[in-house]
């Protein structure tokens, strides 16, 4: 179960189908408990002649957030506005996160108990498999939710076992233009997260790189940094432009 009740808008969430109508399917939102709705023209581009060519009932699906509404409790999803690449991040994210989830549940057999710590968990770290890799590297991470040293031990000999380490990059090109003064750049450069590298191309282009273990955060964290960037531009009397690859 998800932290937060609700999706945001734009945000891929997967779903599995549940009943498919004439014009409409109808999913539930896996990580959310709630039921959405997907219309034919949401499916994918052009005439259907078979909306079962594409989804059927029980099938699991990657769909982009259009429309909520809480009081009605509504969620208007679309399938064919999810790429290839979005959909084999989505899946193998929740693969891992299925994973993640069965190694702790070993370790921690009481149902009730593992339940509650996965909840903390996720409040801090949003995906238990983030945390399970980070703690992989810094076991010390454990004592921030009060895990036995047994237990610990147990979880440290199991990441190891069934987490391999994988890495994902994500970068962003942007230009600093009418910037003339050297120093100027490399001020709006400067960035207080350590974790992503400024490379200098060629006048006004620079690139912006950072190195994670989960695509959503890192992507996150990249358009943080180009939104400082682009402010510090404008504050300059430059002109910014900027976006992820």
């Amino acid at each position: 179960m998800a932290a937060k009740e609700y999706p945001e808008l734009g945000e891929f969430v997967l779903c599995t189908v549940k009943d498919i109508m004439k014009t409409i399917v109808f999913v539930n939102l896996d990580e959310y408990n709630k039921t959405g709705v997907v219309t034919t023209a949401e499916i994918a581009p052009g005439r259907i002649r078979n909306i079962r060519d594409y989804v059927v009932p029980n099938k699991r699906i990657v769909c982009k957030v259009l429309r909520i509404d809480k009081v009605k409790g509504h969620i208007d999803l679309s399938f064919r506005r999810v790429s290839l690449k979005e959909r084999i991040e989505l899946m193998d994210s929740y693969k891992k996160e299925r994973n993640a989830i069965a190694i702790l549940n070993k370790v921690v057999p009481e149902k009730e108990k593992a339940d509650t710590l996965i909840e903390r968990i996720r409040e801090r770290y949003e995906k238990l498999f983030n945390f399970l890799q980070l703690a992989k590297e810094n076991p010390a991470l454990f004592k921030e939710f009060d895990i036995p040293e047994k237990e610990s031990a147990l979880l440290l000999e199991a990441i190891k076992e069934k987490i391999k380490a994988r890495k994902i990059f994500v970068k962003a090109r942007i230009k600093i233009k009418k910037v003339h003064s050297v120093d100027k750049i490399k001020d709006i450069l400067k960035t207080e997260n350590e974790k992503i590298n400024v490379t200098y191309i060629s006048a006004p282009n620079y690139l912006l790189s950072l190195e994670g273990i989960d695509f959503k955060e890192a992507k996150k964290e990249i358009q943080e940094e180009i939104e400082k960037i682009k402010e510090k531009t404008e504050k300059a009397g430059g002109e910014f432009e900027g976006e992820i690859e």
